[in-house]
């Protein structure tokens, strides 16, 4: 099984340089355009736009904590392989687990940032011991690609035990 999270990670970029491009019209607007030239709701420009600059920077670091990340799983073949990278700004580090699907321990996933994001780790036998890898965030993997990881993991593993 194969799963690919590239649609979605496509769409997160698109909307986080969309929202940029929005609030720099909207602030081009409110100071050449002079569309409130009055302020709204007795605010004065400045403080309008500082207000939708606020708003703007409480989306961006929503967005931000979330720690969306590109995602491919396969446990097609031999192998288990994770491909994965962050999509937040400057970190364009691709990282990528590989190993023989026998050495799979265990793995778990770990909720934070109020149930919002969740992490996989996955751990491998190994001669000296089990190994922990570091953990992988499948925030912007869809519910139903969850449930197939987690099912096929699940799997792995009882077929190692046996």
């Amino acid at each position: 099984m194969i799963i690919n999270n590239q649609k979605q990670a496509v769409n997160l970029r698109i909307q986080k340089s969309l929202s940029l491009l929005i609030l720099i019209i909207i602030i081009g607007l409110i100071y050449f355009a002079n569309i409130i030239p009055r302020g709204l709701f007795g605010l004065s420009t400045n403080q309008v736009a500082a207000v939708i600059i606020l708003l703007f920077a409480g989306y961006f670091i929503f967005d931000y904590m979330r720690n969306y990340y590109y995602v491919f799983y396969s446990d097609t073949g031999d192998k288990f392989v994770l491909r994965y990278f962050s999509l937040r700004p400057l970190e364009d580090r691709k990282n990528a687990i590989e190993f023989n699907k026998h050495e799979i321990h265990s793995f778990e996933l770990v909720r934070s940032f109020f149930g919002l994001n969740e992490t996989l780790i996955v751990y491998r036998s190994t001669s000296k011991g089990v190994a922990k890898y570091p953990g992988v965030s499948l925030s912007a993997v869809s519910k139903a690609d969850k449930e197939k990881i987690v099912a096929s993991l699940q799997k792995l593993i009882r077929l190692n035990k046996k």
